[in-house]
Parts: structure tokens; sequence; C-alpha cells
């Protein structure tokens, strides 16, 4: 629709009606350097960052003069104001981008096979549990007797991870789903399985064989191993730590690294991630500060899983935030903190919406994110378990790449990210309660919509 000059009362209430969908905007990623190029709006994509508008942007309901565009509305939006757009392709995040194959054959090969999906989530959910038990419970055996002065069992580390990777090859959302059902107490064991998955994910997503991937894994499995050593009164604190019990955190690294360096069979890889993951490019980080060049492929994995992971997790001395919060601050250390392309290349590989994310979609359902869509990351799968009338019993699976509109016959997505604790949705509760066991057998949204508009399922 051509753009039109409307009077400033005109203007006004068609920004009313549309604040409420621009304000809801989630945080968006921004990058630094810029390549600018005109777009006609007809072939803008989700994504894209829209930098320049073909008018003022005080005549439109955006509040923010640049924004990357995640949803349908907002093309919609956009389309009703204007011809064409100037993007930013350097500040666009590609959600449609596969994972990228190494240069050689042999690599090509090897990727066709473990970057393809095998299995949907409710298909790879019950091994997937079985696999997050043991793995668990290992785990914290490794932390136990590392505790007490034993080596690590870095076979016994290696098989779980083994089992790990191939879950994560089947359906890497299914045990990373798992991964965000966390115990405070149990922070440091669920953090070091959590980066693992995130991690080989990541790999995984990079182009990396399995044999690398289980490598890559065991890295970050063991790489907070030497916080086991760290005082109780200073791991577990609840305030911030000053100066002197902040250079006993940061020992953490060397301790690790002393620690599989007295175990037998523990990759070489993993010693440099464990005493580096917490070196930045710009030489800011501990305990040696390495520059880029200093900082290893595996380490660079690390390093972004690790601070993804604690910034989207509960802690003693913090609370969790938003997984976007995590993207935003992750994108703002490209180059001087972490490697850029792992950044953008991590983005791509959990989604958007990761699985466990807390959502509440437009029409005021809420529910859980239990697959993203290997291409359209922001119509990922959920678990709805609320809607405005209250709790859904049972819950009810709803697959947004297929299902496009609800009820009304509306466009149906996703309207903004919640905390767990403030939508009164909880993991622990669908895990007790059986529903991540059988996901399969939940009814489907389609069948809660045919009900409500009198008609029978297809």
């Amino acid at each position: 629709m051509p753009c039109h000059t409307e009077s400033r009362a005109e203007t006004r209430g068609i920004r009313k009606g549309n604040q409420n969908l621009i304000k809801n905007n989630h945080p968006t990623l921004r990058y630094k350097t810029s390549q600018k190029v005109p777009m006609p709006v007809a072939d803008l994509k989700l994504g894209m960052y829209v930098a320049e508008l073909d008018r003022p942007w005080e005549g439109t309901p955006f509040l923010f003069q640049g924004f990357t565009i995640e949803t349908e509305q907002e093309l919609e939006v956009l389309a009703e104001y204007c011809d064409t757009v100037v993007i930013d392709i350097e500040s666009s995040v590609d959600f449609q981008i596969h994972a990228k194959a190494r240069k050689s054959p042999a690599a090509k090969t090897q990727t066709r096979s473990v970057t393809k999906r095998h299995e949907t989530v409710e298909q790879a959910i019950r091994r997937a549990q079985s696999t997050h038990v043991t793995s668990s419970r290992m785990i914290r055996t490794i932390m136990d007797d590392v505790r007490l002065g034993k080596s690590v069992d870095t076979p016994a580390a290696r098989e779980a991870v083994t089992e790990c990777v191939d879950s994560v090859i089947a359906n890497q959302d299914a045990i990373a789903l798992l991964t965000r059902i966390r115990e405070k107490d149990e922070y440091t064991s669920q953090h070091s399985l959590s980066v693992s998955i995130l991690t080989v994910a990541l790999g995984r997503h990079m182009g990396m064989d399995r044999n690398e991937l289980i490598d890559l894994g065991m890295c970050g499995l063991l790489h907070d191993v030497g916080k086991v050593m760290i005082p109780d009164e200073v791991l577990l604190k609840p305030g911030k730590l000053d100066d002197a019990e902040m250079d006993v955190m940061r020992g953490h690294t060397t301790h690790g690294r002393d620690v599989l360096m007295s175990s037998s069979g523990a990759p070489l890889k993993a010693l440099d991630v464990a005493h580096a993951h917490h070196e930045r490019f710009n030489g800011s980080g501990y305990p040696r500060g390495l520059t880029e060049s200093q900082i290893t492929p595996y380490t660079r994995m690390v390093a972004i899983t690790d601070t993804f992971d604690a910034i989207t997790t509960d802690r003693v001395y913090s609370n969790s935030r938003a997984n976007m919060e995590a993207f935003r601050i992750l994108s703002k250390g490209r180059n001087t903190h972490w490697d850029a392309k792992l950044v953008i290349g991590f983005v791509e590989a959990i989604g958007v919406y990761p699985a466990g994310t807390a959502v509440e979609l437009n029409n005021r359902m809420i529910g859980i994110v239990v697959e993203t869509h290997p291409t359209l990351k922001l119509r990922p799968k959920l678990v709805l378990t609320h809607t405005q009338e209250g709790p859904l019993n049972p819950p009810v699976l709803l697959d947004l790449a297929t299902q496009l509109k609800d009820e009304r016959g509306e466009p149906l997505q996703i309207g903004r990210v919640l905390r767990p604790s403030v939508a009164d949705v909880s993991l622990h509760t669908l895990r007790d309660r059986g529903v991540l066991d059988n996901l399969a057998g939940l009814p489907r949204f389609e069948q809660l919509f045919a009900r409500q508009v009198g008609q029978s399922p297809a």
C-alpha cells in the first residue's frame, strides 16, 4: 500500500491503535557494522533490520528508529505505511539460514547426517529424559569425586556426553528443554550439563561431525569443574563479591585446569577450555588476559554458551533474565568479547525462542516452547497451559508453523516472552504430571479450535 500523508489527528489515532503491537516488541539484536540497501516492502522478510523508512518516523506507530522485523504483524504495519524501506544487511538476523557445511568433502558428508533433525520432539522426549537423568547423575558424581580429592572419571563422562550428542542429533530441543528444569542448590552441575548440550547444538549447527561434537561436549561438561574447589561462602554468597572474594572465584579456572591435568584421559582441549573460558577477545578476561588470536575455537564456543546459560538461569545471587536479553548482551560483545560469527551461529542454532521459553500468544494463551522450527524460528511448537479463562487440563500442543490462525480466524503468533514465575508455567510441574512424557498424546490446538467452533476435528 503506498505511503500517504495523514493529519496529525489521524496519525495519532493510527498510532494509538498500533501502539500495543509495537510496544511489546522483544529486545532486538544490534550490530555496529552497516550495509544499507533499499528494498520494497513486499520483499521484506522476518529477521531483517529496518534502518530507514520512506517517510518520517514520527508519522508511524514505530517507537524506535530502527528495529528488527520479528512478527508478521510488523510486516503488515510496514505495508500500511510505506512502499520501500532501507534495510541494514549487517544488522539483520537471518532466522532461515540453514546450518553451513564446512568446505572439505568429508566434512560435508558428515554434516548431512548430523545436522538433519531425525525425530520430532514427541518422538525424542522419552529417550532424552533417560539421557538427561543419567547425565545429571554422572556430573553430580564427578563434582562429588573432585570435592573429595579424586580425579575425574573421564570414561564415564565421555559415555554420558556421547548419549547427549546422540540425543542432540536426534532432536536437540528435546534434551535442551529438560536442561531448563533446574534446582538452585545444584547450579554448578546442572549448568555444566546445560553448557555441554548448548555447545554441542552450536557445534552441530556449524557443521562439526559426531566425534568432534563428543570432544566439544566433554569441554562443555568439564569447563566449570574447578568450581567445586571454591569455598561455599564465596561460591554460594547471595550478594555481590568483594575484590578478595572475586579473586578466589576467578581461581576456579586454574583449579579446573589442574584437576583435569591430574585426570587420566582428559582431553587436552578440555584443559584449555576449563582454563580459558572466561578470556575475552580484547584481553579483559581472566586468568591470563588472552586476546583473540590466543583463544582456541572450542574455548570460543564454550565462552558463548557459558555466558548465555548463566544469564538465563536463576542463581543464588541473581534472577534469570530473558533469552533476548542474553542475545543482546552477546551481540553487544561481538568482536570485543566473543567471536562474532559464533554469536550469530548460536542464535541461529537455538532459535529466538529456545525450548523452555514461556510465552504469551496474541490471543492471550500462555505456554512453553518445546520445539523450534528448522527454518521458521519465530513459529515454534508449544505446550499451551493457560487460556484467559484459566489453566488447560490437559495442556494442548500447538505448532505455530502449521497453525497460522486462531479460533476467530485472526493471525496467531507469539506476542511476548514471559518469566515462568509470572506466567504460572512450570516445567517442573509439567514433568511431574507426566505431560513431558506424553507430548504425543496431548490434544492438538486444531482439535480445541474445532470444538470451540462446533466442528469435528479433521
